[in-house]
């Protein structure tokens, strides 16, 4: 019983140790990979991709099966008299397509396609580090907003407290006493709101990992941030070499010309080979007779007329086949645009960051000398607030401009086609 009792409290001690611990961004890109439902999905439809070439490819490939035949009759005859049947026999028989462009283009279709959801699979992986990424900073960001919501609120409260006991002894008017309760109602329905920001960010963390988290590694505040070295251009070029989605509309464009080609392919001649062989023995009232029967057939057969059905089908695979030509060309276009509205995204948030940090400390300094001048009687309540406001302001905008520069320079590198792991462990690094 003590054993028991023992383990238990090793267990129930691990348990709480782990909910304690904060959870790294690398920790949740691992539960997210084992996961993620979207990412299951795309693994599986690879499967299925994969096998779908194996069931093109069967058309081009022999065809064999074996049979055996036993047959037992007897028949009466006019007169009294009977015949008597017994027979077995054994055949096999093999199927070959010698010529079939119909059957040879579906193959490579089949094979674009293939080829198509594996790209699929590998765009969901760099998908799934951006949205486990996105889900991690967007708890960050809601807590950091939610933190200074919080201190928002407090200062408020007790500029609120402070009015009210200047009117009771007679220094100011209820006016200031009412302009203050109208900021904290602000600030409270504020705090409201960011409390309900963080808890939708966590739902959507559990969706992805399938486990809840209430304790996450927090972003240093000494972290460089930094404006991308290669040029704009250099990242566009990369982007149409690499990124998935393009060449997942390329494969797109490949699968779409053969099918077309298979299409006009249904009016070409077809050839097929059939080899058979049967052994038998057949008992014919008391006699028996060995045989043994090998046969090679060759079938041409050319096409005419289906009823029109082989024209729409050719006509419907040609459309197919430009509609995935615009595609390719569109997503040429939106990787062209991604790249460099995000590379100066980029380079602005590096600016942001510093600009907003300055704030952090200005709006600090311009709130102590209000205050002071408030207390003089040089400035009013209206201005104290307003000054306390912006310093609230100026922390979550600086706080808000470090996760955008995180988020756009992962969406950089996904349109780029270079996100990777690597870029978890390197984010990771800049947690506590």
């Amino acid at each position: 019983m003590n054993k028991i009792i023992a383990l238990t409290s090793v267990i129930s001690s691990a348990l709480f140790a782990s909910n304690i611990m904060a959870a790294d961004l690398n920790e949740i890109y691992q539960l997210s990979l084992a996961n993620d439902s979207e990412l299951a999905a795309a693994k599986a439809k690879r499967d299925a991709g994969n096998y779908q070439v194996d069931l093109a490819r069967a058309a081009l490939l022999p065809q064999v099966s074996i049979g055996a035949t036993k047959v037992n009759s007897e028949t009466e005859i006019d007169g009294g008299s009977t015949s008597d049947i017994d027979a077995l026999s054994y055949n096999a028989t093999i199927s070959q397509t010698l010529f079939n462009l119909n059957s040879w283009y579906n193959y490579k279709a089949a094979s674009a396609g293939g080829n198509a959801t594996g790209l699929e699979y590998a765009l969901s992986e760099q998908q799934l580090i951006l949205r486990s990424a996105g889900a991690y900073f967007d708890v960050l960001r809601a807590k950091e907003n939610l933190d200074t919501a919080r201190a928002e609120e407090k200062a408020v409260k007790r500029q609120l407290e402070q009015t009210e006991q200047r009117f009771e002894v007679g220094l100011i008017a209820i006016t200031e006493v009412h302009e203050a309760e109208a900021s904290y109602d602000l600030s409270y329905a504020n705090l409201i709101g960011r409390e309900a920001s963080l808890d939708i960010s966590y739902e959507f963390l559990e969706q992805i990992t399938g486990q809840r988290f209430e304790n996450l590694a927090q972003l240093k505040t000494d972290v460089e941030f930094s404006a991308p070295k290669k040029a704009a251009n250099e990242w566009v070029e990369a982007g149409l070499g690499k990124y998935a989605g393009i060449q997942l509309a390329q494969e797109g464009v490949n699968a779409a010309e053969y099918t077309r080609k298979a299409g006009w392919s249904t009016y070409a001649p077809e050839v097929n080979a059939q080899w058979s062989y049967t052994d038998g023995e057949q008992v014919l009232s008391s006699t028996a007779v060995d045989s043994t029967t090998t046969s090679l057939v060759l079938t041409a057969t050319i096409p005419l007329f289906a009823g029109g059905s082989n024209y729409a089908r050719a006509k419907q695979a040609a459309a197919r086949s430009t509609e995935a030509s615009a595609n390719l060309d569109l997503q040429q276009r939106t990787v062209k645009n991604n790249i460099r509205s995000l590379y100066r995204k980029v380079q602005t948030d590096v600016l942001t960051v510093k600009a907003r940090n300055r704030a952090t400390v200005s709006s600090q300094s311009a709130l102590e000398a209000t205050e002071t001048g408030y207390q003089v009687g040089t400035r009013n309540i209206v201005e104290v607030l307003n000054a306390q406001r912006n310093v609230f302001s100026a922390q979550r905008d600086y706080a808000n401009a470090r996760y955008d520069y995180i988020i756009n320079l992962l969406n950089l590198k996904f349109f780029a086609g270079s996100l990777d792991e690597a870029d978890i462990q390197a984010l990771n690094a800049w947690l506590k």
